[in-house]
């Protein structure tokens, strides 16, 4: 058959009569259909078999033509090169070292900034989650900021100096301001008022009071009071709580290391505090409150009805938790929210005597909650309201005469463990040695058994608690004589009503 005229000659495919392909055809149907099926995959060779050349696949130019005859050798292609990272492209230069301690704090970030991380169901399909990596690509300022909040953690939380890493901080926390004011005085208004934008205010107002700037921490916490102003307010952001979780951290912190107003819930006509959360959905027959816990309930002390009402909240939070923890059970992430603003924002908004009972529970439930809901894990914060304000109050606390040595005891070791120093333990540990002795203490189960009638959370403090024992104990142990408890409670500034 003549081929047509201007169409290269291809080969018929030819069956003999009954209906059977010739033997070379069907090589060549085999090769051609096959082309490409096994990119990828590698073959189990034999021992003793050999990978052929090209040379030995018995190719014959005569059994296919120059359009089809396509020899391909497919290697091995790994699954995976280079890290996550190898070829982002970042909004802004990144000194190639500081892209693994993005990645580090990315990874530790959550356990950091929420202690009870482990507890709560923090959903990884939650887009705002994922926005933060998503941003370092757009946003050259959210970029500086990560950059130098994760290089100020890495510095707060090494016992090493590191000149290095403080020229770093500086470097780019000037580059993040820069571009903030950049943006700021730009003409797009949404920008400004924007998610990314409100993260990089937040980090630089938790940033200045990391370093104990209070007028820089104040201005920004004022900056983001007026964009949210902006937004509509805070119910605005009820399409993700973390991040209103993270504005009334900032809000509460600041306020409670200096003693000012906090900016949000200021205003009761526009501004209406949350109700105080339901715990019953929550709790199990592990979580509920038992006949045995003869000292959790401060009724019998005559407390202000509404400092009784915090307690009584904080008191189920705990149970649930520490149930949680227990089963290993993780709970909504609004239940952080939902137990820190109505609790702490409405202690701060009660005034009691200086020294009385009341003023110490509202002080040690403050203290309480900050470690719980304001702390990032293994960082100390510069509070100096909050500290100096308890300490007064429990040095001159005129204590109930019907209350026990046990709740004296934790108040104590919970401001050891929430907000007091190592300075404090010249006048705190003795006198937690002398309420050990009372409270009939002779090992730290025991101890820990009494703690955790009031507010207490393992994960959070039994550690903690532990080690302050450990402190308080060996010098107690070591003196035999009765008259060193005597003098260590008579030099005491307990007052009795």
């Amino acid at each position: 058959m003549t081929p047509i005229d201007g169409v290269a000659e291809m080969p018929f495919i030819i069956s003999d009569g009954i209906g059977s392909t010739e033997a070379n055809k069907r090589k060549l149907i085999r090769r051609h259909v096959m082309l490409g099926k096994n990119r990828g995959k590698t073959r189990k060779v034999k021992r003793g078999d050999h990978q052929p050349a090209l040379g030995d696949l018995g190719y014959n130019g005569d059994d296919v033509s120059p359009g089809l005859s396509i020899n391909m050798r497919y290697s091995h292609i790994p699954p995976k090169v280079g890290s996550e990272v190898s070829f982002t492209q970042f909004a802004d230069s990144v000194e190639p070292a500081l892209i693994k301690d993005i990645l580090k704090f990315s990874f530790m970030a959550k356990r950091v900034i929420y202690p009870l991380e482990r507890c709560i169901n923090f959903d990884k399909k939650d887009n705002f989650d994922r926005m933060w990596f998503e941003l370092m690509t757009q946003d050259a300022a959210y970029l500086h900021t990560v950059l130098f909040t994760s290089q100020t953690y890495f510095m707060h939380t090494s016992s090493q100096n590191n000149p290095g890493a403080v020229k770093t901080v500086i470097m780019h926390h000037s580059r993040a301001l820069q571009l903030l004011r950049e943006r700021l005085a730009a003409k797009h208004e949404e920008v400004k008022i924007s998610d990314p934008t409100i993260l990089v205010v937040l980090a630089l107002a938790g940033h200045a009071h990391m370093i104990n700037d209070y007028e820089t921490a104040k201005t920004h916490i004022d900056g983001l009071r007026r964009i949210v102003q902006l937004r509509g307010g805070l119910s605005t952001f009820s399409y993700h709580p973390k991040l209103s979780i993270e504005l009334l951290k900032c809000d509460l912190g600041i306020a409670l290391s200096y003693g000012t107003k906090t900016v949000f819930f200021t205003e009761p006509s526009s501004e209406f505090l949350m109700p105080y959360p339901d715990f019953k959905q929550f709790m199990t027959q592990h979580s509920s409150p038992t006949q045995q816990e003869t000292y959790s309930s401060l009724e019998h002390l005559n407390i202000d009805e509404k400092l009784g009402n915090t307690w009584s909240v904080l008191r189920r939070f705990c149970l649930v938790i520490n149930s949680a923890a227990e089963h290993k059970r993780r709970l909504p992430k609004e239940i952080l929210l939902n137990t820190m603003a109505p609790v702490m924002y409405r202690l701060l908004n009660m005034t009691f005597e200086s020294g009385s009972f009341n003023e110490s529970i509202r002080l040690v439930q403050l203290a309480f909650s900050s470690h719980v809901f304001l702390h990032w894990q293994g960082v100390k914060y510069p509070h100096t309201y909050l500290p100096e304000r308890f300490r007064n109050c429990l040095l001159t606390l005129k204590f109930p005469i019907e209350s026990s040595p046990h709740l004296l005891c934790w108040l104590l070791v919970m401001g050891a463990i929430s907000i007091f120093g190592p300075t404090d333990n010249a006048w705190l540990v003795p006198w937690i040695q002398v309420n050990l002795r009372l409270c009939e203490v002779e090992s730290w189960d025991k101890l820990r058994h009494q703690l955790k009638q009031f507010l207490w959370i393992d994960i959070l403090h039994d550690q903690l608690g532990e080690s302050i024992f450990d402190i308080a104990w060996p010098l107690q142990k070591d003196d035999e004589s009765s008259d060193f408890y005597e003098e260590q409670a008579a030099s005491t500034p307990l007052q009795r009503k």
